[in-house]
């Protein structure tokens, strides 16, 4: 799943290996600026914590 988010691309995807859902936060150049460590169970439960993770970020245009 992908989102804009404060002018982040956030997006989820699922990891194998991890046997759950992962998050990476882009910038507006598409350099990642986060990534989630743990896996998450749904892929909603890693797109809030995208969103959390971005909204500890600088805001951007």
């Amino acid at each position: 799943m992908k989102e804009i988010y404060n002018g982040y691309d956030l997006q989820t995807e699922w990891d194998d290996e991890a046997l759950g859902f992962g998050f990476s936060v882009h910038d507006k150049n598409g350099a990642e600026v986060s990534r989630s460590v743990d896996p998450y169970f749904y892929e909603e439960n890693a797109l809030t914590a995208a969103r959390a993770a971005a909204d500890a970020l600088p805001e951007q245009g």
